[in-house]
């Protein structure tokens, strides 16, 4: 069988011999250019091929994980009826904020501005007679509640702050209250 195949090797061999041999030199000249550019040719094509091949695995380990991952949200769905919950009683609840009548007063006093003025810490360290970084407590407290908005700028390293639309209609239903009482 090793003799069968080496016996067609050498015969195809002496074939292509014979025929480079006989052809002329510009055959041999052409053959030798536009060698490359099949070589480049069949690059490409096994190139893309191999694209493919790796586009479609990796197609199919995409599903194959959605679909796994399907079927586990299913089944832990389906296993949450089975188990015991704890009841949920405050998802619903609203949050309560509360506000002291410091942060009251801040908020009153730059509701108190007028549009498009702001303040900062010191400032109202300096009307409330307190220190800045109990005022600076409030107005962060006041700005996470969204009830204040801080500017762009700063005086003395604090920032500045504003009423928000949320501050300004709490202002007003606070006075609504407090006219009722």
């Amino acid at each position: 069988m090793f003799n069968e195949w080496l016996t067609k090797l050498q015969d195809a061999g002496s074939t292509i011999y014979s025929t480079v041999v006989s052809a002329s030199p510009w055959t041999l000249l052409f053959i030798g250019l536009s060698l490359p550019f099949v070589a480049l040719i069949i690059l490409t094509l096994y190139r893309n091929l191999a694209r493919n091949v790796v586009a479609i695995y990796g197609t199919i380990y995409f599903r194959f994980k959605n679909a796994l991952a399907g079927w586990k949200t299913q089944l832990v769905v389906k296993l949450r009826h089975w188990l015991p919950h704890r009841p949920s009683r405050d998802i619903d609840a609203t949050p309560q904020v509360e506000f002291d009548d410091f942060d009251i007063a801040v908020l009153k006093a730059v509701a108190s501005l007028k549009p498009g003025f702001v303040t900062n810490a010191p400032e109202l360290a300096e009307r409330f007679r307190t220190r800045p970084a109990r005022v600076q407590r409030c107005l962060d407290k006041l700005r996470n509640n969204r009830m204040l908005d801080s500017v762009i700028g700063s005086n003395e390293g604090f920032d500045n702050y504003r009423l928000t639309q949320l501050g300004d209609a709490f202002m007003a239903s606070w006075a609504r209250r407090t006219s009722r009482a």
